[in-house]
């Protein structure tokens, strides 16, 4: 029988690509959650969208904490889901500073996020880890 040890960095990529989806999905938007289709109002729209988001982050929390794995299975895992989070922000965040009034800090914080993305990738790809 194979052992479900393995599928720890699968499982973590998967939960944080549900994670980018919950935010960038049409359906799980704040305008048409609270729009005239649908029965509800600002406060539930945003009680909805943020309730899925939380509900992801939490499992995949659950997942890093408390799923038994080898320590390289867990920091392989927490490696691409930051990498894919850090590739989500970049991609889907609006920088400009005429609708968001930090989009310079923003902007900042995702250089140093991709600094960090690419050391943890290169103690990946090194030679000397042993599994």
């Amino acid at each position: 029988m194979l052992s479900s040890r393995g599928a720890k960095p699968l499982v973590s990529i998967f939960l944080s690509l549900l994670l980018v989806l919950a935010f960038v999905l049409p359906f799980l938007q704040y305008n048409f959650l609270a729009g005239p289709l649908t029965p509800f109002d600002k406060v539930q729209a945003g009680a909805i969208r943020f309730g899925i988001v939380l509900a992801i982050a939490l499992v995949w929390l659950g997942v890093q904490l408390f799923w038994k794995a080898p320590s390289e299975a867990t920091k392989l895992g927490m490696a691409a889901s930051a990498t894919i989070v850090w590739l989500a922000l970049v991609f889907f965040f609006n920088f400009t500073e005429e609708t968001v009034g930090f989009g310079g800090a923003m902007a900042f914080f995702v250089l140093m996020g991709g600094l960090g993305v690419t050391l943890m990738w290169t103690r990946f790809l090194a030679d000397e880890i042993n599994f």
